[in-house]
């Protein structure tokens, strides 16, 4: 007698939901697995034959991925073991126009560099340092290290981290500033001293520091995430000084892509989970953010906004993580350019080099199999792109007035 077949299937690892093969009862314990993962709920609704139910928590607005590719869009917050079904999912919509266009109209990257040799997990947040000609940027997960290259001589140097690390930012006399998975701290690299001085979230070690970058003021804007959930449990915080710390809003999936316009009246902030980039009003003296828009929505590519630039013509550069490219948008929104990348996870970008005309995308290797991985021979890597325009040099970290005070009494 044969055994029983499986009672749903899971089409891809990290998929959120997994697909009934027959009728199963609300109560049921489910099992399913691929390869290596096995995920297990119960179910909380009866879930007839074909159709989906959630393998965990799902927030609302989260695009959800099934076969590893993201379907739709959830319109409320579905519990774990819930039938998943056009009540509480917007399937993937039609790409608007202006992406159908700007996609149809896709050039390959005008590459003109390949840095150093290391193959990071998840490369991100780059940042490039005028002193020295450097561009600093950062290993986030699996090997957490923070890298320094220079594109000139070709020296490459590599510092551990004791844990994953979001976002470094320029600070002082030659230090960085990072966000960490247990809070901000300072890195001096002439020394390797890692110095932690502020948790944003004490008590909640699932969550990390992620993407991050300093306004023209000094203030660090950071936000944070659980990576290993589907709930909104990430924060937005403002890092003033080492000892002042705000918490501006809340219910992030991903926050990444932090960046202004040049005028420095507009702050923008990516969800990549969502697909969206809010833009804000920002009060620069004040560092408040108000009339909070969506500056664009993504949510019908098949990646995700993650990090972001923005270009001398006031334009923002946004890499498609998952999606093989940058999107360039103009301050209205609207979809002026798509570059195709040679890797399918770049993760961020940022302007430097000689007048800040070089474009330098971080990518990311994690989760490619050996097969993918041969046809992505520079995943990982760091690439410089010329794109036709100029960026600007990165905002530093600035102590508050009175921390300056007492620097100066020392």
């Amino acid at each position: 007698m044969n055994a029983p077949g499986p009672d749903a299937w899971l089409l891809a690892a990290h998929d959120d939901v997994a697909t009934a093969v027959r009728a199963l009862a609300a109560g049921a314990r489910v099992e399913v697995r691929y390869g290596d993962a096995v995920r297990e709920t119960t179910l909380v609704d009866a879930i007839p034959a074909g159709h989906k139910f959630a393998l965990r928590p799902l927030a609302a607005g989260l695009r959800i991925r099934k076969y590893g590719e993201y379907i739709g869009k959830t319109t409320c917050a579905i519990v774990a073991g819930a039938w998943v079904h056009e009540h509480n999912l917007a399937t993937s919509a039609r790409r608007p126009p202006d992406l159908e266009r700007a996609w149809g109209e896709a050039t390959p990257a005008r590459i003109v560099g390949t840095l150093g040799r290391t193959r990071c997990a998840l490369g991100e947040s780059p940042v490039w340092d005028a002193r020295d000609g450097r561009l600093w940027f950062v290993d986030l997960r699996d090997t957490p290290a923070i890298h320094a290259l220079h594109p000139v001589h070709g020296t490459e140097q590599r510092w551990s981290m004791p844990e994953d690390i979001g976002c470094i930012v320029p600070g002082s006399d030659g230090v960085l500033v990072a966000g960490l998975r247990s809070g901000f701290a300072t890195f001096d690299p002439a020394s390797g001293a890692l110095d932690y001085f502020l948790d944003p979230e004490p008590g909640r070690a699932t969550n990390r520091l992620n993407d991050g970058k300093c306004d023209a003021h000094g203030r660090l804007w950071c936000g944070s995430m659980n990576p290993d959930s589907a709930l909104a449990e990430g924060n937005l915080y403002a890092l003033e000084g080492r000892a002042r710390c705000t918490r501006v809003l809340d219910e992030w999936l991903t926050p990444n892509g932090i960046v202004w316009s040049p005028d420095a009246r507009t702050m923008y902030v990516a969800d990549t989970r969502r697909g969206t980039i809010d833009a804000f009003a920002f009060d620069a003296d004040e560092g408040t953010l108000s009339a909070r828009r969506v500056f664009a929505d993504l949510a019908a590519l098949a990646g995700g906004p993650d990090g972001a630039c923005v270009d001398r013509e006031g334009c923002l550069w946004s890499a498609i993580f998952d999606g093989g490219a940058l999107l360039r948008l103009t301050p209205d929104g609207r979809i002026d350019r798509v570059v195709r990348m040679p890797v399918s996870k770049p993760t961020s970008c940022a302007f430097g080099g000689d007048d800040y005309r070089t474009l330098f995308v971080t990518t990311a290797s994690r989760g490619l199999s050996a097969s993918r991985l041969a046809v992505e021979p520079l995943a990982g890597r760091v690439l410089a792109l010329d794109v036709g325009v100029a960026g600007f040099a990165p905002d530093a970290f600035a102590p508050i007035p009175e921390e300056r005070a007492c620097v100066a009494a020392k």
